[in-house]
């Protein structure tokens, strides 16, 4: 018994141990995961292409621990500056983050400076240090000794509205020493001040975006109460929430507000246009919460993410590169992520909570991406085609790589390769140039076969129907197998004979549902690279069978029940029947357009949607005559049962979608009771 205890406690000691050390082990040794988002907006893993170097704390300086760090900046020279706010002071790393010293800023009268609520800093060119003291509604320009040579406060002018609290939160200056300030809650844009501190004006102002959701609060507060309006969300302008400013006096701009879904980062130009894309930033999984931006000397834009704790770079198109970070404990991970720099190609993310500097290195990975991307932009293609090699020798699926090397490829003429490429790294528009230049070719060298075949295509179908021979049938009438081909090309006639002669075939009707079923998974698998928006390596057939037999079977179902009340004439086989006739435009029709989606290039969509109306338009026309023949009822009757066929539909599928989701749940809570009874 007692060595039975001993060896108990031996183990729970060590369990302690472990639990004491996992959280050091885990911030030496572990990194997060990293990932990129594809054609279809879901995260894919990427090979490593940052990794935190070293995390470190006011300890390793040789000071006392930093004091929620607000904010960091990294000079022209390499060096760091970082804004100890709780300690009110700006601790000075050389370029290597070793110590260099500690400012303690300084009032005109040489008493110390104390902040309220320090949050911003940018350090100029010539060495004067700003800071911007939210709460205390100021931007302090200090020298490089830290100390006070001027003060902005809260600009008086016209332009400026009388509500207008001044609250800054973020610096920059341009290359003629024009001074921007971002102030929290300011929906103007940013506020200008020439180098003497006086205002100028506001920069960058957008206004309320006009969409479904502002264009429907608006009419909601025109019909609610004063108290009942006032709890709504305000229809607001976006609000700057940080900046940077690039080599060419480009300021990039992150933007939050009710309306912002995409485009939260903008590059704007001297007159405040943007020039970057409309594209979504940040975490596409949770709610982003951008914060902090930096654009480094070649133009990769990097992004922080405070919800997710998430760095997410880009390049100077704005196309998602990585994204890494997390929240956690780990080596790479943020408790709060307030901010951050680049130096050089390397990053550096401040955690204000754990009072932390991560030092992000790129890896191999990243940098041929970076040289890949870089030489892709400038449109030097076949000089990115080794990095983009290297990139896909560790990560054969990174879309960017994928299409660089078709771009190659094109350039070089090999559009059948260049075509592969583009349909790996999913961009229909590069395959569609590829895929017309291709064909070009093809139609050059093989003109001769091509004509050959055109000729054939019309006139074998001429001499078949011309030496078309009389056939036995059954009652006089046509033979059963004709008439899903007759119906299809003489409806009104074809379902007559078929209600009259009732010649219809049950097995045959299955047949043709069959057919249906097969033309449904060509149209998703085989439809050509320039019109197919279905991910073809993620076939259910199950969905698919539901999607089509599961579809019309309820469609029958409903229109027996509901014609069997209203006089109608068909019963269920007929209906069955009638209708499985009646998809035969869409069998044959879609085939056809599969095959043209397969010779048309993007360009001419124009043919490929005609095509497909002209098909459903047609199959519509053949259901809505099938339905009538088989119940004997007026056009205006038709039309009356298929409305309340569908209503019948919409009915079933919420109850088995409600049923679908009850025993889901049934399931999930018996799984749950049988993992507890045998815990215990």
């Amino acid at each position: 018994m007692k060595t039975i205890c001993a060896k108990t406690g031996r183990l729970l000691a060590l369990a302690a141990a472990l639990l004491i050390l996992l959280p050091l082990v885990s911030l030496a040794e572990t990194t997060s995961p990293q990932y990129t988002y594809d054609y279809w907006e879901e995260a894919v893993p990427t090979s490593p292409a940052y990794l935190a170097n070293k995390v470190y704390f006011g300890v390793d300086f040789g000071i006392d621990a930093l004091a929620k760090p607000m904010d960091l900046f990294v000079a022209d020279d390499g060096r760091v500056f970082v804004l100890d706010s709780g300690n009110s002071r700006i601790v000075v790393l050389s370029a290597d983050l070793q110590f260099e010293r500690v400012i303690q800023p300084t009032a005109p009268d040489g008493e110390a400076l104390k902040f309220q609520e320090a949050v911003g800093l940018y350090v100029a060119a010539d060495g004067r240090m700003m800071v911007a003291d939210k709460k205390g509604m100021a931007v302090y320009i200090l020298d490089g000794e830290g100390r006070q040579t001027n003060k902005i406060e809260s600009p008086s002018a016209s332009v400026v509205p009388e509500t207008f609290e001044f609250l800054p939160t973020k610096m920059l200056e341009d290359s003629a020493g024009v001074l921007y300030v971002l102030s929290s809650g300011c929906y103007n844009g940013a506020l200008q001040f020439d180098s003497d501190g006086s205002f100028m004006g506001f920069y960058g102002a957008e206004s309320v975006t006009l969409n479904a959701k502002t264009l429907m609060n608006y009419l909601w507060k025109q019909i609610l109460t004063e108290e009942q309006a006032g709890n709504m969300a305000r229809i607001l302008p976006v609000e700057f929430i940080s900046f940077c400013i690039d080599e060419k006096d480009f300021i990039y701009t992150i933007r939050q507000g009710n309306d912002v879904e995409s485009g939260q980062v903008r590059k704007l130009n001297a007159k405040g246009t943007n020039v970057l894309p409309d594209e979504v930033f940040g975490d596409r999984i949770e709610d982003p919460m951008l914060n902090d931006i930096v654009v480094d000397d070649e133009g990769f834009i990097s992004i922080l993410d405070k919800s997710s704790g998430r760095v997410f770079q880009y390049d100077q198109e704005s196309t998602l590169l990585y994204a890494f970070g997390g929240k956690g404990t780990q080596k790479g991970c943020f408790a709060t992520a307030e901010a951050i720099e680049s130096q050089g190609d390397r990053l550096l993310v401040l955690d204000s909570e754990r009072g932390s500097i991560t030092v992000f290195e790129p890896t191999a990975f990243a940098r041929n991406i970076r040289k890949g991307s870089l030489l892709y932009s400038d449109g030097k293609y076949q000089e990115a085609m080794e990095p983009w090699k290297q990139v896909l020798a560790s990560d054969y699926n990174y879309e960017l790589a994928n299409l660089g090397l078709g771009k190659a490829y094109e350039g070089l003429g090999d559009y059948r390769q260049a075509m592969t490429y583009f349909k790996l790294g999913n961009d229909r528009q590069l395959y569609a140039d590829a895929f017309r230049e291709y064909r070009s070719v093809l139609l050059r060298e093989y003109f001769v076969l091509f004509m050959l075949l055109l000729v054939a295509l019309i006139v074998v179908p001429v001499v078949l129907i011309s030496r078309k021979k009389k056939q036995e049938v059954y009652a006089g009438g046509r033979p059963k197998s004709k008439y899903p081909f007759y119906c299809m090309f003489h409806p009104l006639n074809g379902y007559t004979d078929l209600k009259d002669e009732k010649s219809g075939s049950f097995w045959l009707a299955n047949a043709v549902l069959l057919a249906f079923l097969i033309v449904s998974i060509l149209i998703r698998q085989v439809t050509g690279f320039s019109f197919n928006e279905n991910r073809t390596d993620q076939f259910n057939l199950l969905v698919t069978v539901f999607s089509t037999i599961g579809i019309f079977i309820v469609f029958v179902l409903c229109n027996w029940a509901i014609t069997t009340i209203m006089d109608g004439k068909g019963r269920f086989l007929e209906i069955w029947t009638f209708c499985s006739y009646a998809l035969m435009p869409y069998i044959v029709g879609m085939t056809v357009v599969v095959i043209l989606s397969n010779i048309l290039t993007g360009d001419e969509s124009a043919f490929y949607e005609g095509a497909k109306w002209i098909v459903l338009i047609w199959t519509a026309f053949s259901m809505l005559i099938a339905i009538k023949e088989v119940h004997q009822y007026s056009l205006g009757k038709t039309l009356f049962t298929l409305f309340l066929t569908f209503c019948g539909m919409v009915v079933i599928l919420i109850i088995a979608a409600i049923f679908y989701s009850v025993f889901n749940q049934l399931i999930s809570f018996v799984a749950t009771l049988a993992t507890e009874i045998s815990l215990r």
